[in-house]
């Protein structure tokens, strides 16, 4: 296949990245991730954006750098492009191997932040201007779920007329995939109290916490389907006496031995999480929750309390983004690549935390493939980074 993005847009691309993943800024390395930001903003600046790096705290009161780079707005909404800069390991030298780009923190995703650069350098050699209102958003925190990165996207999210998301796609074959709905999920946590007795000489008289919950538990996560339907996934369940799981820092030593497993369980909690894609599913599926709960609760005789703690919204396939989507799709085709539409990414991401997502066009997963994300086996395929720069370049001209 000829090149489909001018060689210098590439060559500045690579080099770009090249000088991203050799600085260290794993999450939580607030001068490592400054240096990220500050290289990342005077590569903006010859296209018309002016950077901050404003201080944001963590949940532990620790300033962090969010970048915000921005082109001279006109009014309206903005044209968000959003990505992270913080990594799971922190940074080896990077090296170049025949068409892959070894770095950590190459494909997830600094190769994202390379490929809009390179665009941005094609548009110039073209004489086209990026779109006027165009943000560029770098968080420091989105590895450990930190505060930074939601607060940044619902702030900036808010009154968004796009959204273009630089995390990775995936290979697919010999082409790649475009990400265009993300599963919400719901935190939920239940509760389960009964009635302590001595296993040996009272067992009748009581009411196992335990084993309501774990038959609970069990029963709520066959009620996941296959395909696009809702998943339930029981993450943790600690049971025993009342003591032991009200003071399970203390009293894991117990775990291992003998003691104290002669006493009827009389307390007991399970945590986990829902995912789906649709709000519908959502509803469908918390429902047949809350309708095992009654169920257990009478079968055991045992009280059992259910709640959603948290809650994240998904962004179905079906929102805003779907017709520019397909017109990206047809891009690539006449590039002569194949580029596929990823319906149903299971993992949450910055599109997920947009006022109401489903309003919004939303383009994610536009940065280059490659493999081996948070290990030091990561690369980026320099072909898909060609391709990424030309695909965000007709991304950016369809958005002006």
């Amino acid at each position: 296949m000829d090149a489909i993005a001018p060689t210098t847009a590439l060559e500045r691309s690579t080099a770009l990245l090249e000088a991203l993943c050799a600085i260290s800024s794993p999450s939580g390395d607030a001068t490592g991730l400054r240096r990220c930001a500050e290289r990342l903003g005077r590569e903006l600046e010859p296209f018309g954006f002016a950077f901050e790096i404003e201080d944001e705290a963590t949940a532990a009161g620790e300033p962090q750098p969010l970048l915000v780079a921005r082109r001279p707005t006109t009014g309206g909404g903005r044209l968000l492009a959003v990505g992270h800069l913080d990594t799971v390991l922190p940074a080896i030298t990077p090296t170049r191997l025949g068409d892959r780009l070894h770095g950590t923190g190459a494909l997830d995703m600094k190769g994202g932040f390379a490929a809009l650069v390179g665009a941005l350098q094609t548009l110039a050699e073209r004489g086209a201007d990026p779109p006027p209102d165009l943000v560029v958003l770098a968080v420091p925190d989105e590895e450990v779920g930190g505060p930074i990165s939601e607060a940044a996207m619902r702030r900036f999210g808010d009154g968004a007329r796009a959204v273009l998301v630089l995390e990775p796609g995936l290979p697919r074959g010999d082409g790649e995939s475009l990400v265009v709905g993300r599963r919400g999920l719901s935190v939920w946590r239940l509760e389960a109290r009964g009635r302590a007795a001595h296993s040996g000489l009272a067992f009748a008289e009581g009411r196992s916490a335990l084993a309501a919950a774990a038959g609970w538990a069990a029963e709520v996560q066959g009620l996941s389907e296959t395909g696009a339907g809702p998943i339930v996934n029981a993450g943790r369940i600690v049971g025993g006496d009342s003591e032991f799981v009200q003071d399970l820092g203390e009293e894991h030593r117990f775990v291992g031995t003998s003691q104290r497993l002669n006493v009827v369980a009389d307390r007991c909690i399970v945590e986990g999480e829902a995912r789906y894609l649709t709000l519908s599913d959502r509803d469908r599926v918390l429902d047949a929750m809350r309708d095992h709960v009654a169920a257990a609760a009478a079968r055991w005789q045992v009280e059992l309390h259910f709640e959603v703690v948290d809650e994240i919204l998904p962004v179905p396939p079906s929102s805003a983004g779907a017709g520019l989507a397909a017109t990206l799709v047809e891009a690539a085709a006449a590039d002569g690549w194949t580029l596929e539409l990823e319906t149903d990414r299971g993992g949450v991401s910055f599109p997920n935390f947009l006022p109401d997502p489903s309003a919004v066009p939303v383009i994610d997963g536009l940065g280059p493939v490659g493999c081996g994300m948070h290990t030091r086996d990561e690369y980026v395929s320099l072909r898909s980074l060609e391709r990424r720069i030309h695909l965000i370049a007709q991304a950016l001209v369809m958005l002006a």
